[in-house]
């Protein structure tokens, strides 16, 4: 009787373990759903489809999914890290797009669609703190195979067309790429030479992507055909999750269920000047405008800052801030007395009327005058007027993407940055 109690015992515990982990499996294939279900708008939205990209056998990405939202959550907030995101032209969106959800304090308060855009940041932002990949011997030789067969359809196109000088030169690279990879095979890929490039590692890159997904491409041959559908589109994914959160902002809505995918661009209509006071924008200047006497007080602390912003050793930096729309003005700030935060930057790039032979000093007072413009609002103002859908040559394939315009643009790149960073963003593009 004793013995049949214990049974009886491990029986229930045995059924409490099995539902606990029954409503487990549900919980988890209901958050999967809710994932794939924006993650096949996103796609095809981008590519103007109204076929699903995963389904219910892709659901084993959840993992996945979770982990890496985490970890652009702490990217987002690391201020270590310059958020410079790969694979696109959007600087100005991804801008506001990043700040948008750094003022967020806790991962929590993000929605679904938001959530997403961290697996981006995650796999798409580079840290430098790494040491730099290099993809395998394997997926290197994919990629001379892929240069091999998009150079075999030019040929193609141009001996239907009679154009011999193409051909000539289709037939060369195509023999030099067939003798870099008997190169990489006969040396076991030790011998490198000239063929550093097929070896880089590009995030963008589909066999570059299943090259890091490798690890769990090989769990089965589910696992493969699910990470070699997000590799082959992980672009035009990514492009979609961004068009998504730009439509839910510039539309003040969370409701995208039903979305038509004909819709070709988000109206955004933003003025980049009534934008600078309400994000707090810094406006980091050009070398125009760092080394011109135009762009300075003749009192002391301005002269100072003249000479230490072009300092040949030593140099101190500042930067535009705090706009007064009344007054028309910005105030110099020198970047280590900034508050110690993130801040959408943007670099200057003041277009002038000359001509490029025109001398340095006739430019440089036609984009003094064209920024006092700015400022006071007189003339035509910079603005992001929308984010349209595009197909468009990336590399060798005709890709769909996403593009902003920004009409009387005043700026040359924007990006979402620490306090802490600026001075290597001014050094690399200034």
């Amino acid at each position: 009787m004793y013995y049949i109690y214990i049974l009886m015992g491990k029986s229930r515990k045995l059924t409490r373990k099995h539902k606990k982990k029954q409503r487990r499996t549900i919980k988890n294939k209901y958050e999967a759903k809710k994932y794939m279900d924006i993650l096949n708008l996103a796609y095809k939205i981008l590519t103007s489809t109204y076929n699903d990209l995963f389904n219910k056998d892709d659901y084993l990405m959840l993992s996945y999914i979770k982990q890496s939202i985490k970890k652009g959550w702490k990217i987002l907030k690391d201020k270590n890290i310059i958020k410079e995101i790969k694979c696109n032209s959007l600087c100005m969106t991804m801008s506001i797009l990043n700040s948008t959800l750094g003022e967020r304090k806790k991962l929590e308060q993000l929605n679904i669609v938001q959530k997403l855009y961290l697996i981006f940041i995650s796999y798409l932002i580079e840290d430098e703190k790494l040491t730099v990949k290099e993809v395998s011997l394997k997926h290197a030789i994919r990629k001379i195979d892929l240069r091999i067969q998009s150079e075999k359809n030019k040929l193609l196109k141009y001996q239907l067309k009679n154009d011999n000088r193409n051909v000539k030169k289709c037939n060369k690279y195509i023999e030099k790429q067939e003798a870099s990879k008997k190169q990489l095979i006969e040396s076991n890929g030790l011998n490198k030479e000239g063929i550093g490039s097929a070896f880089k590692l590009d995030v963008c890159n589909s066999v570059d992507c299943q090259y890091l997904q490798e690890y769990k491409m090989e769990k089965g041959e589910k696992w493969n055909e699910t990470y070699s559908k997000f590799c082959l589109n992980i672009t035009e994914i990514f492009k979609g999750i961004v068009w998504l959160n730009m439509y839910m902002i510039f539309n003040k809505t969370t409701n995208i269920k039903g979305l038509s995918p004909t819709v070709q661009k988000v109206e955004t209509n933003l003025d980049v000047r009534k934008l600078l006071k309400p994000v707090d924008i810094l406006l980091i200047p050009s070398s125009y405008v760092y080394e011109s006497e135009l762009f300075y007080e003749q009192n002391t602390l301005d002269q100072i800052r003249k000479k230490k912003a072009n300092h040949p050793f030593d140099k101190d930096f500042w930067v535009y801030t705090n706009y007064n729309e009344k007054k028309g003005t910005m105030d110099k700030r020198d970047i280590k007395y900034l508050e110690n935060k993130h801040y959408v930057a943007a670099i200057m790039s003041i277009p002038y009327d000359s001509d490029w032979k025109t001398p340095k000093e006739i430019k440089e007072k036609e984009m003094y005058k064209n920024f006092q413009n700015f400022l006071q609002g007189k003339g035509p103002m910079p603005k992001l007027k929308e984010i349209y859908k595009k197909i468009r040559k990336i590399g060798d394939e005709e890709r769909f993407d996403l593009q902003e315009n920004i009409e009387n643009s005043i700026t040359l790149h924007w990006i979402y940055i620490h306090r802490d960073r600026l001075e290597d963003i001014i050094i690399e593009y200034v």
